[in-house]
């Protein structure tokens, strides 16, 4: 025999030894197969997870137009299914509501100014409309640390200034 066989049965090993190469490639194999099996589970779950709660939004969807009487036209659902946008007409522009309200209550802050906002059916915040009338210099800002926020007062204009 060889040198190299004979320091292997001395060592009390055998050439045909089941931790070969062959064997540990075996192993992972299978264990490979065995974690494929689990995640194609899991997949399946997450599939059926996902299906309920498809069928749980459409649901919801059918409930909410039912209720409003509204049924979506063939155009609508064309479109990304967002919200229509209903502009309305006020009499007064937003930034002459703002005005107006500010003179009748002297120094609003801004969270009674946004109230007001909304009383009157508008959407989304005045802060925007805010923001133009104090660059514009109609409106003058005042820091009030008893309120969340600022105050707003009219700036004194002369008599012979644009409107």
């Amino acid at each position: 025999m060889k040198s190299g066989n004979d320091e292997l049965f001395r060592r009390g090993k055998s050439t045909t030894s089941k931790h070969g190469p062959e064997s540990d490639l075996a192993a992972k194999i299978r264990q490979l197969q065995a974690d494929r099996q689990q995640h194609a589970q899991a997949i399946n779950e997450i599939d059926q997870v996902l299906h309920r709660v498809e069928n749980a939004l459409a649901e919801l969807k059918a409930m909410t137009t039912r209720s409003s009487g509204h049924v979506p036209s063939h155009a609508a659902a064309d479109t990304a299914d967002r919200p229509r946008r209903h502009y309305q007409k006020f009499e007064l522009t937003g930034e002459e509501s703002v005005l107006d309200f500010i003179r009748r209550e002297g120094h609003p802050s801004t969270a009674e100014i946004n109230n007001n906002w909304h009383a009157q059916g508008r959407t989304g915040v005045a802060n925007p409309i805010l923001a133009r009338l104090l660059k514009r210099g109609l409106l003058e800002r005042e820091s009030d640390p008893t309120v969340r926020g600022s105050r707003y007062r009219l700036t004194p204009q002369p008599a012979d200034a644009p409107h």
